[in-house]
């Protein structure tokens, strides 16, 4: 089970496509400190605390810059779900102690695909439902139905087999099917599932 804080390590996926090692002559990264004279893009080896696994200095991705130069090192994929991205509301009231009632968020969650000749964006629109209280997980309160739905859906934009340079419509339908399926296979008694909006 998740704590309330266990998510913050892992609400930021980026899964690097290119740059599995970095070359400071190859790459940059924002100057967020304002040093080195300017706020432009400066070398990864400069010193900013970038490494070669592509982390996010200042909590932004690796950028363009350069005048207008496609940074080499840009390519790959960026998640970012929070729980208030699962707005879980009441659909059928419970209000005695065994299994029942059901609620649902309708989300509609953002994803990126960076590449050297540009960046994507997109957005799938899809809704989570489950129980408000099931026999073998208990009382499952809104938070907690949107603490599980950030894990389920990072683990699945997290696995190599989805696919970020599909088509956007073709990619949202297979996220939600994979969402689905993880629900089902990560958590059995839970009885949640993902549908298209």
């Amino acid at each position: 089970m998740r704590t309330p804080f266990g998510s913050i390590t892992s609400l930021l996926v980026m899964l690097v496509a290119g740059c599995n090692t970095v070359d400071p002559d190859e790459c940059w990264v924002n100057n967020t400190s304002g040093g080195f004279g300017d706020d432009g893009p400066i070398p990864i080896g400069a010193g900013v605390g970038a490494t070669s696994s592509g982390d996010f200095p200042g909590g932004a991705p690796l950028d363009y810059g350069g005048g207008g130069e496609a940074n080499p090192c840009m390519a790959g994929r960026f998640v970012y779900f929070k729980p208030s991205d699962f707005p879980f509301v009441t659909t059928v009231h419970h209000d005695g102690p065994g299994p029942g009632g059901y609620q649902q968020a309708k989300c509609n969650l953002e994803f990126y695909d960076f590449r050297e000749e540009g960046a994507k964006q997109w957005h799938c629109p899809f809704t989570i439902g489950m129980p408000l209280r099931t026999e073998h997980m208990g009382k499952i309160s809104a938070i907690r139905a949107a603490n599980l739905s950030v894990e389920i859906t990072e683990a699945v934009a997290a696995d190599r087999e989805t696919n970020f340079e599909l088509p956007s419509g073709i990619f949202c339908e297979k996220f939600i099917i994979n969402v689905n399926k993880a629900f089902k296979e990560t958590y059995p008694y839970l009885g949640a599932s993902a549908v298209k909006k």
